[in-house]
């Protein structure tokens, strides 16, 4: 049996890693991880650390394009229900991979026991390829503490910045098209100059009219009416405060 784990960059994933190879040794465990350009840099170092703690090279993808390009070629602006990146950076090229492994392969996942609602769907890609199942390390007995992070630090290995900075996820440098306002809001009084990349990506979108023109990355629900807003107005309505 071989086995692969698909890393986000983040610590619960970096967990799972430990966890498999802890489980079933090194030499059956393939480390995967696609990078979808759009990452912060210190992504980079904590994922050479990690190398280094195994001794095991992780196998890097790329596919070429940014979130933001796939939403171009897709012509739609993201949101947290329609967004493709995920699809066409990650779980598309990923399908792709473990198609042309060694059979039987169990592909692992970093979702945690709390995560029960996402895990229907992973399965249901993955093991559509015959001898392929998948599996979930975090949720194996001894369940493992969810303070993932400090985990990583007992290792000698620095978590990556974005968690010191308040950002719960370490994927797409603090700007996941699918994250709340909270998230957007905490980007911009961190790191401002990629706030503004996106919010400046976005009005360019509106402009090019269609189905474009109404939409946007986030919902603004005050007042029991749902409405788009834009990251600038959002920027805009916190310099008010």
């Amino acid at each position: 049996m071989k086995h692969i784990v698909s890393l986000s960059g983040g610590s619960a994933s970096a967990v799972t890693a430990e966890r498999v190879m802890d489980k079933y040794g090194k030499n059956v465990v393939t480390l995967w991880f696609a990078d979808t350009l759009w990452e912060d840099q210190d992504l980079y170092r904590f994922l050479e650390d990690l190398e280094a703690r195994w001794e095991k090279e992780i196998v890097r993808y790329v596919d070429g394009r940014t979130p933001l390009e796939v939403a171009e070629d897709k012509k739609l602006i993201p949101n947290s229900l329609a967004a493709p990146c995920s699809h066409e950076l990650k779980q598309k090229t990923f399908l792709k991979y473990i198609k042309n492994q060694p059979k039987p392969l169990t592909v692992h996942l970093g979702l945690s026991w709390d995560e029960e609602h996402r895990m229907g769907k992973p399965k249901e890609i993955y093991e559509s390829v015959d001898g392929v199942t998948v599996d979930y390390p975090l949720t194996w007995k001894p369940l493992p503490s969810m303070a993932y992070t400090n985990t990583i630090a007992e290792w000698g290995i620095k978590p990556p910045r974005l968690y010191e900075m308040g950002f719960p996820h370490n994927n797409c440098g603090g700007r996941c098209v699918r994250q709340g306002m909270k998230e957007w809001i905490r980007l911009w009084k961190t790191m401002p100059k990629r706030f503004q990349e996106v919010s400046n990506w976005e009005q360019l979108q509106k402009e090019k009219g269609g189905p474009r023109a109404t939409r946007s990355i986030l919902k603004d629900r005050r007042g029991g009416e749902t409405k788009a807003i834009t990251l600038e107005q959002i920027k805009d309505r916190e310099d008010k405060g």
